[in-house]
């Protein structure tokens, strides 16, 4: 028979209760000889008609959720790690001073540092030290830690592993550069929230006043 012919068995609650063996909804329809006009009219039937936007835009947000929690990790992340960079590059410019070479100081900096920048730094190490060139380690950072500052700290090596130099001072001078570049965004930042929260008021104000004088004289 057809679900709708027997109201226990055309309820969500007993199609569900069928279906807890795990079995893929293709071959349980096989096996209990149900179509797809029968499954379609079950889950219409347990969602009334003005119920169904509310479900839906429930089951919207609850699919976004985590891919929101995912993107603010990862956000969260790369800021903390841009964080940690310029001090990182100071760490490395000192090892090389003293006499380490590169791959011994980022070694050094993977052991010393905090996470995230030392779980990143540890694999680009420990690429090189599997027999990946410099090239492809630092590329594949770039590419693990989309920020402007890693690609710039890794053209740096590659252009000094090519035509030489003291990679310490420039090492030194890039770590600066991005203090005071660290700096001015946090001005801007500061500047643009101002601005933000004037807007803000300024919209929100003539609503505030039309509501305050419709409460206290709806004639007016």
């Amino acid at each position: 028979g057809s679900f709708a012919a027997d109201p226990t068995r055309g309820s969500l609650v007993f199609l569900a209760m069928e279906f807890v063996d795990g079995t893929t909804l293709s071959v349980w329809m096989r096996e209990k000889k149900r179509s797809w006009r029968e499954v379609l009219h079950v889950i219409r039937a347990a969602g009334r008609a003005e119920t169904f936007p509310a479900a839906l835009l429930l089951a919207l947000m609850a699919g976004f959720l985590p891919y929101a929690w995912l993107l603010r990790k990862r956000s969260k992340r790369l800021d903390l790690f841009e964080e940690q960079l310029p001090d990182s590059l100071d760490f490395l410019a000192r090892a090389l001073r003293a006499g380490h070479p590169f791959s011994a100081a980022l070694e050094l900096l993977a052991n010393e540092n905090q996470q995230p920048l030392s779980a990143e730094m540890r694999i680009a190490a420990d690429e090189r030290r599997l027999g990946r060139s410099w090239d492809d380690a630092l590329r594949n950072l770039s590419r693990r830690v989309p920020l402007l500052n890693v690609r710039l700290f890794a053209a740096a090596v590659l252009l000094q592993t090519l035509t030489g130099g003291k990679l310490s001072e420039f090492l030194g001078q890039l770590a600066e550069t991005m203090r005071e570049s660290a700096s001015l965004r946090g001005e801007v930042r500061a500047i643009a929230a101002h601005g933000r929260l004037t807007g803000i008021v300024l919209t929100v104000l003539p609503i505030g006043i039309a509501l305050l004088m419709t409460w206290v004289n709806p004639d007016y």
